[in-house]
């Protein structure tokens, strides 16, 4: 199930949409914008891909076959695969690095795009992918290897790339492979813990190993939390 909802500033936020998207489990969703037309793209245990209109719930497209602007996908197998939204037909298709299940990510002005996985022996990677050619374009360095699951990571401000390994938070930036920092906010996360910049990238939420989140702010970000909360608030 897939739930929409409209955000009317303050504290009103109201029920817009539920959309019975797939058969099984719901494993992603992003919003689109082809034809200057707000769009929900979902992905699902059926193995489908399937495009939604925002406003109405009607179902626009659907695209099956894991074995101008564009939509890319990846598949448990380790294939990527690139659709044109012009007139929603498969274009070229490459593999990712160990040909195992991963996550995407653009950068925020949308023209970069970034993997992370883990592969069958654990061994985890995060790159940058090249779209043009279907290929590896940077590897970064610094996630360690793991018994299972995939790496949960973000980008912000078209400039860093964070990932949650390790019972920490790591980053990057964008141009270099080398690790920049790491943070283990204070303790008490996970293995692997979901993060999620805010849209300005001054915030980042990271859940935590009693299914709490917590929030970690650079100094921009204490700025704005001090305008909405009167009480002191340190940074990490």
């Amino acid at each position: 199930m897939v739930h929409i909802y409209l955000y009317l500033g303050g504290d009103d936020i109201r029920n817009h949409l539920e959309i019975e998207a797939h058969v099984g489990s719901v494993n992603d969703l992003a919003f689109s914008y082809p034809n200057n037309q707000l769009c929900v793209v979902t992905c699902g245990e059926d193995r489908s891909i399937k495009v939604w209109d925002a406003v109405t719930g009607a179902k626009k497209h659907n695209f099956e076959g894991h074995e101008a602007p564009v939509i890319i996908s990846t598949s448990m197998d380790g294939q990527i695969k690139c659709w044109f939204c012009y007139n929603w037909l498969f274009g070229i298709h490459g593999d990712v690095p160990g040909h195992s299940s991963t996550m995407m990510a653009n950068s925020a002005d949308g023209k970069r795009l970034f993997l992370c996985g883990t592969n069958k022996e654990g061994e985890s990677y995060l790159v940058e992918w090249n779209t043009i050619k279907m290929a590896v374009k940077r590897m970064y360095h610094g996630l360690g290897k793991r018994s299972g699951g995939v790496v949960q990571f973000d980008t912000t401000k078209n400039k860093f790339l964070a990932a949650g390994d390790e019972f920490m938070v790591k980053f990057w930036d964008m141009d270099n492979k080398h690790i920049l920092t790491s943070t283990d906010a204070e303790g008490g996360l996970p293995a692997s813990p979901c993060i999620r910049f805010n849209k300005e990238g001054v915030l980042l939420a990271v859940s935590t190993s009693d299914s709490s989140i917590k929030i970690l702010a650079n100094a921009d970000g204490i700025r704005l939390l001090r305008t909405r909360e009167n009480r002191p608030i340190d940074a990490f």
